[in-house]
């Protein structure tokens, strides 16, 4: 039997209630068009800048741990939720923040890889690339095909997207052919439940049902073998990890800060939210390695300067 790592509830709870509250505004909003963020990041200014070229923090890892940032988006460059190019929520992330986020991803040396492959290489059958980072998305949103999709690909990068698979095919939820598209992409569709409960509420018959039966959909519908699962609001507890590993799933994430996963935690790992009001230095703050080793932060040769002079 596993260690299990549950979420502590006032920080669950929370979570619950703001995204509840989200979801319900929302629900009621048109859909947003689909858009077209720049093509080019903003340069670093000097503060952000050295920032970047700070020491990286450090990490006592034990035998076994992985240190791998696990990032969590729900809306990206929904409309409805930004004002004069800003987002005025917690759960949406503008298309050109997002943007900033991937480029200063791919300028720092990161490699995105998924949430399989997390466990994958918590079994020993794979190897992770330097500097991973696994992006993921919640609920299967409209948007998240229309703008973080051609984000994603524009930047060579690779996300797992946790679908609610009864909401497939509802208005400002994505379809089967859109998923089928991201799939064929490289993106691994994975799952949320089946109708985006808590199971830490639901009794046992019932949060059987929403782990095996949506597993069971994304196999239908898609033709992939689903092994990782997030849990809706993050919630958790006893007896879940027995069932997600009955039903066939490997790894399962949930809501934290820390950047390590640890073999003991497979079935919640956590997950950093990417919030709406985040800076970019924000951001860059989470993250487990800075600029040093990278053409970022490499001085140009004295002899270069002296002839550009």
């Amino acid at each position: 039997m596993r260690t299990r790592f549950p979420v502590p509830n006032l920080h669950v709870f929370t979570f619950h209630v703001s995204l509840l509250l989200c979801l319900l505004v929302t629900a009621a909003l048109p859909v947003a068009a689909s858009s077209s963020p720049p093509a080019d990041s903003p340069p670093y200014g000097p503060d952000l800048r050295e920032r970047i070229c700070a020491p990286d923090p450090t990490y006592n890892l034990k035998e076994g741990e992985i240190l791998v940032p696990v990032f969590v988006y729900h809306f990206v460059g929904r409309e409805t939720l930004e004002r004069n190019g800003h987002s005025v929520s917690r759960f949406n992330v503008t298309a050109a923040d997002f943007e900033a986020q991937l480029a200063l991803l791919q300028a720092l040396g990161y490699h995105p890889v998924t949430v399989g492959e997390i466990a994958a290489a918590l079994d020993g059958k794979a190897t992770l690339p330097e500097r991973p980072v696994a992006l993921t998305f919640d609920d299967g949103w409209r948007e998240q095909y229309d703008v973080a999709f051609p984000i994603l690909q524009r930047y060579g990068m690779r996300a797992t997207f946790f679908i609610s698979t009864s909401f497939v095919g509802y208005p400002r939820f994505m379809t089967w052919e859109e998923l089928a598209e991201m799939r064929d992409a490289g993106m691994e569709i994975a799952s949320h439940g089946r109708k985006h409960i808590n199971l830490a509420d639901a009794d046992d018959p019932d949060a059987w049902r929403e782990i095996a039966r949506s597993r069971e959909t994304l196999e239908e519908k898609l033709g992939v073998s689903a092994v990782s699962f997030a849990y809706p609001f993050g919630g958790y507890r006893r007896g879940l990890p027995a069932m997600l590993e009955r039903a066939g799933y490997q790894i399962a994430v949930g809501l934290g800060s820390s950047p390590v996963v640890r073999p003991g935690g497979r079935y919640y790992l956590r997950r950093i939210e990417v919030r709406g009001q985040d800076t970019l230095t924000a951001f860059l703050n989470r993250l487990p390695w800075r600029g040093m080793g990278t053409p970022l932060c490499v001085p140009e040769p004295r002899e270069r300067i002296r002839e550009e002079q």
